[in-house]
């Protein structure tokens, strides 16, 4: 799997370095901004993982920042993480996916990171560009819905292989597997061809792990 690459923005030369060394030795690529309209400029040159977006930063900060990447059809879903020496509340900043208290602990900042890790995990992004003509906007778009269905998915699946209703899990299966093929989930598009090929309860159950996995990821 290629690297994360990271964009740290932080108007602090010390807490640049500081991210850059221990992001690094977690294995992310990174690239560092001094300020918010450095980011937007890196973020239009290069398509990144992850930000890590300091809030309180002269000039424009940090929530001016993320807003105006999410604007970007590169980054529109692209995970902003705040980094903030004061607790801040992401529930009411739709920009943001979570936010780490300064000074971040280096385990802390690893469970972020294995978090996204795992999120890419499951998708062939150069696949999927290539399957939508690469249009990235369209990519994440689907991307998006796909995880967003896979509540449902879950419950359906067991409630069908419970009942021992073969027909509709087959139904059900060939929906799904069309759907992970558009959207290179190659993960999940081996499994259902593996169960499919022999309905056995433990790859099922295997089926159903990566299914919650990636459905909690998208959280």
């Amino acid at each position: 799997m290629d690297k994360l690459h990271i964009l740290v923005v932080d108007d602090n030369h010390i807490n640049r370095l500081f991210f850059q060394s221990s992001l690094k030795k977690l294995n992310c690529a990174v690239t560092t901004a001094n300020n918010g309209f450095e980011a937007i400029a890196a973020c239009k040159i290069n398509k990144f993982d992850l930000i890590l977006m300091d809030i309180r930063m002269n000039g424009m900060n940090g929530i001016e920042s993320a807003a105006q990447i999410k604007q970007l059809k590169t980054h529109h879903t692209t995970p902003i993480v705040a980094i903030s020496a004061e607790s801040f509340n992401t529930d009411k900043q739709k920009d943001f996916s979570q936010s780490l208290l300064k000074p971040v602990k280096q385990e802390v900042l690893a469970q972020t990171i294995a978090r996204h890790s795992q999120r890419l995990h499951y998708f062939n992004h150069e696949l999927a560009l290539q399957i939508s003509h690469d249009d990235e906007e369209i990519v994440q778009h689907l991307r998006k819905i796909f995880t967003e269905q896979l509540n449902q998915v879950n419950h359906d699946l067991t409630e069908l292989y419970a009942k021992n209703d073969y027909a509709k899990l087959n139904q059900s299966l060939h929906k799904l597997l069309g759907s992970a093929k558009i959207c290179a989930a190659e993960q999940m598009v081996d499994e259902i061809l593996d169960f499919k090929e022999n309905l056995s309860e433990s790859k099922f159950n295997k089926l159903l792990t990566t299914i919650d996995k990636m459905r909690r990821q998208s959280i």
